[in-house]
């Protein structure tokens, strides 16, 4: 997880401000001339969560599926941590960047104003597609396609729970032309909730590069200044409610009472970062609890950990557990929509019941008792993720619905 520094933002954020200028002014009203004639997809991007997960599967898409992106985000993600390295990386995979201010709060004027220039670049760009991401991002980008003709995606990248918000997406579902599950059990909850016709739904699971990311950005057990055979346990994550990072402290200190020479990393930031350090300290762990709030690189050093653990609440299809399974590590998630279907239980990798730190722990404690144990899921993890989350998987399924959509407009 790294989120950038603040002179990178700026250089991306004046980047497009200067694309923005040149388009004004130009004696026309600001209307430029049909584009010309084109072959390739033009897909309009609507993204309000610029962190974490959402930033890296729309840089992903951006990457790797042949099409002609054009991205829309806010100038910075307030009340949550701008990734400055996905807006990089979309920029040098060629997509045009456009600026608008949104916020995470539903009710938020700006939010309005965004509908509104997202309206008026479909009129400009006349893309094929409007795709959104995340809630606000998939909200915004359909309802400002509706009337236009322009088809509608969504990616809600780990569908919120609670009545209201589904009330909500049932109401938006009725503006969505293809709903993107990143995994079955999502689909499966957005079947049950009736928040789309299971007919416009498609299952897209994320995927990762196969090739390992390259050597450690960090010596984890050099760092803390441990053995090399010193049991770690690790969890990679931001710190929201979403992430039940508390639930992990705790589970933590239950194993920390049976395994008195492990020790635990948490890599991620975010709102409870004062709740976990508050939790590291009511448990009396530290000293063997290792928070890292601004790792660059994560995914290099999930090969480091003996346990790779995520103690989500909710998830679409997480990142975190498939680079730490790619890299050999076994791992323990919590049996939540997304988690469930990354691993099958006692095969590939555990799964406990979530909100639960003594299952949690158990789950570790079995595994740090049991080298065969953690050889024999971390050689049917790796497997996994090469037959059924390699990016490439994700980027051919994208495109065909891409390519599907633009034919019928």
């Amino acid at each position: 997880m790294h989120l950038g520094a603040p002179s990178a933002l700026a250089a991306v954020v004046e980047r497009a401000r200067r694309r923005e200028s040149s388009r004004v002014g130009n004696g026309t009203g600001g209307i430029q001339a049909p584009p010309s004639p084109r072959v390739t997809v033009r897909v309009l991007h609507v993204i309000e969560a610029v962190e974490a997960e959402v930033a890296r599967h729309v840089t992903d898409v951006v990457r790797h599926v042949p099409a002609d992106h054009d991205v829309l985000v806010p100038p910075e993600r307030v009340g949550g941590f701008t990734d400055v390295i996905a807006l990089e990386a979309m920029e040098a995979a060629g997509a045009r960047v456009h600026l608008t201010p949104m916020r995470r709060s539903v009710v938020d004027p700006r939010n309005v104003a965004a509908i509104r220039r997202v309206r008026r670049l479909i009129r400009r760009s006349q893309p094929d597609l409007v795709h959104g991401h995340a809630s606000i991002g998939g909200a915004a980008a359909r309802l400002a396609a509706s009337g236009t003709g322009v088809p509608r995606v969504y990616s809600p990248n780990g569908l919120m729970p609670g009545r209201a918000v589904h009330a909500a997406e049932r109401l938006l579902g009725s503006l969505t032309d293809r709903f993107v599950a990143v995994s079955e059990s999502e689909a499966d909850l957005v079947a049950r909730r009736r928040i789309v016709p299971r007919e416009r739904v498609a299952v897209i699971p994320n995927g990762i590069e196969l090739t390992p990311p390259g050597p450690p950005t960090l010596d984890l057990r050099a760092r803390l200044q441990l053995r090399d055979d010193t049991p770690l346990v690790g969890s990679v994550g931001r710190l929201a409610a979403q992430k039940a990072p508390e639930v992990f402290v705790r589970a933590c200190a239950r194993v920390a009472s049976s395994q008195p020479e492990a020790h635990f990393v948490l890599v991620g930031d975010g709102p409870l970062r004062d709740v976990v350090n508050s939790e590291v300290e009511a448990t009396g762990l530290d000293g063997r609890f290792a928070y890292l709030p601004g790792l660059r690189g994560a995914a290099t050093v999930m090969g480091q950990f003996d346990v790779f653990v995520l103690a989500s609440r909710y998830e679409g299809c997480p990142y975190a557990p498939l680079e730490a399974m790619r890299a050999g590590t076994p791992v323990v998630l919590t049996d939540v929509v997304g988690n469930r279907d990354t691993v099958v239980d006692d095969e590939s990798g555990l799964v406990v019941a979530p909100d639960d730190p003594e299952a949690l722990a158990a789950a570790v404690n079995r595994l740090l008792g049991d080298r065969w144990l953690r050889r024999r899921l971390a050689a049917a993890g790796r497997k996994r993720v090469a037959v059924r989350f390699d990016v490439r998987l994700m980027v051919d399924r994208l495109a065909v619905l891409y390519r599907s959509l633009a034919a019928n407009t």
